[in-house]
């Protein structure tokens, strides 16, 4: 619980039924009492809070729950083995709404800071835009990571959103790159939709009822609209654009825009849970007769790409929730669908009851990684409700208009997630196809420079990514940064190379060649990102 100002009595028993509620959908009747500061940026007074505290105590004890409580940094003691962190699923608002305020302002996550009285100087200004501090995490933890390899950094005027960096950039586009390829075999099309959308539109589709807690909203002219936290509903339109015949379908298509989701600032994680993301999205307009087909196309998608980064990889089966729209036998026909495509291919899968999104039953895919964690990232969603709901067609071979079905579908899913996972997996040793940079070239003394460049620039129009370390320094200090930045292989140049037009290589785990010719290098590098090596 974060307390903030003008929390009451009222407050802490809708807190408190609400905690119920959700806890007897689990069977559970326990529960910590915990003032987690962190969720809001506007706080009550300690005693003010404690007053609050005390009262949620009083409420849940008298609703049978089994009570404890724990003092501010007791979560230190947590060893976080879950996707995120472990309030990031079910937080809450309860705010209390002023008079003659808007209704929804409760509802749209944590309340608005209050204008500070005065001018802040500019000392406290520059107080508010330093980066984020990740003081005293494990040296495994992908934020550590990735701050030394300079991939990304977050910054406190932007919580829970990434600032990528060049090298990190540079990586997130080699997966999409990779994905593209893939795409572009299975004759999918790529599309951009806008990113600010009237909530005319989520309305529609039913995420207005559903998910507006989490959206960024906002408004214009007197109309409300919201920062789309999801692509589907925009790609329906794309779809209305035009009249769609049979021969024309499965249409599949894909969206890499950025997406934004008012996640409390307190839950995120790093890159496991951010506020503004991508995804790999796609979705494909299919008949009737295309939906088996598809899914099972779908599924050796995700093996193939899954195999590149060597990760297992297992299937859950999540079926219709209690709050969903459409009817029971539609779900029934695509639950029934998605068990026939997994058991056709003999793939083993756990069921995950009410755990469907509101609007389809879905194939969940949870990843294992380097270390033996699970992680869940790939979806594959069968959806008969958003086609119906926004009057989507397709002409059919008897010349009449009939109703497409919709797979919603990503492999990656949320592309900052995954690159999170991947940097814990290979720790920042990544392979060489995607290492941001895979060589670095280091001369031995200013003498070498002269052949230094003509290697690094051989190198670079051969399409490596190279880095130049041509600081003063000793060789000793350079291979030893080289190896502390991940990078893949140390070129070294002195005076015996650049006499005989060789070079020598040290690779990531300290073995070295000599006398190497630089062609034969090139090759050698360029099999290995061909085949993913």
């Amino acid at each position: 619980m974060s307390v903030e100002p003008g929390d009451d009595d009222d407050v802490a028993k809708r807190a408190v039924e609400g905690t119920k509620s959700f806890l007897e959908k689990l069977k559970v009747d326990r529960i910590i009492i915990y003032p987690y500061a962190h969720l809001s940026q506007t706080l009550a007074r300690p005693r003010e809070a404690l007053e609050v505290l005390k009262k949620m105590e009083g409420l849940a004890k008298g609703a049978g729950l089994e009570t404890y409580r724990a003092p501010f940094g007791w979560n230190k003691a947590f060893q976080i083995k879950v996707k995120g962190h472990p309030l990031a699923e079910q937080s809450r608002v309860y705010s209390t709404v002023e008079k003659g305020e808007p209704a929804q302002k409760a509802a749209a996550g944590p309340l608005l800071e209050k204008k500070p009285r005065h001018e802040l100087t500019e000392e406290q200004l520059f107080a508010r835009i330093k980066k984020s501090d990740f003081a005293g995490l494990p040296e495994t933890d992908h934020r550590i990571i990735g701050e030394r390899l300079d991939l990304f950094s977050f910054q406190e005027p932007s919580p829970g959103m990434v600032y990528w960096h060049d090298k990190g950039l540079r990586l997130r586009n080699l997966l999409i790159e990779l994905m593209r390829r893939e795409l572009a075999k299975g004759g999918y099309i790529e599309i951009s939709t806008p990113g600010l959308v009237s909530s005319a539109l989520w309305k529609v589709s039913g995420h207005w009822e559903y998910y507006k807690e989490n959206m960024f909203l906002t408004s214009m002219g007197g109309e409300e609209f919201g920062l789309k936290p999801m692509n589907c509903p925009p790609t329906m339109l794309f779809y209305r654009t035009r009249r769609w015949s049979f021969r024309e379908l499965p249409l599949r298509v894909s969206c890499f825009d950025p997406l934004y989701r008012n996640e409390l600032s307190g839950v995120a994680t790093g890159l496991f849970r951010v506020k503004s993301f991508s995804q790999d999205d796609a979705h494909l307009f299919v008949t009737e007769d295309h939906i088996e087909g598809e899914v099972k196309g779908l599924i050796d998608l995700m093996d193939r790409i899954f195999k590149i980064f060597g990760l297992e990889y297992s299937l859950n089966l999540s079926t219709m929730p209690d709050d969903h729209i459409g009817t029971k036998e539609l779900w029934d026909k695509a639950t029934e669908t998605l068990v026939r495509v997994m058991e056709a291919k003999g793939l083993p899968f756990k069921v995950k009851e009410k755990d469907g999104t509101f609007y389809g039953p879905k194939i969940d895919v949870t990843i294992k990684d380097s270390m033996g964690r699970e992680w869940q990232n790939s979806t594959i969603q069968l959806d008969y409700q958003l086609p119906q709901r926004f009057k989507l067609t397709y002409a059919g071979s008897d010349g009449k208009d009939h109703v497409p079905v919709v797979i919603h579908r990503a492999i990656y899913g949320s592309l900052e997630r995954f690159i999170g996972v991947m940097i814990e997996h290979y720790q920042g040793k990544f392979p060489v196809w995607l290492s941001p940079v895979q060589v670095r070239v280091l001369p031995v003394s200013d003498e070498n420079k002269g052949y230094a460049e003509k290697v690094a620039d051989l190198l670079a129009k051969a399409g490596l990514r190279v880095e130049r370390d041509f600081d003063s320094g000793t060789i000793g200090g350079k291979i030893r940064n080289a190896q502390l930045q991940k990078v893949p292989f140390a070129i070294v140049v002195g005076a015996k190379e650049s006499e005989a037009q060789t070079i020598s290589v040290r690779s990531r785990d300290g073995k070295v060649r000599q006398d190497v010719l630089l062609e034969d290098f090139l090759s050698e590098v360029n099999e290995q990102v061909r085949t993913y090596a």
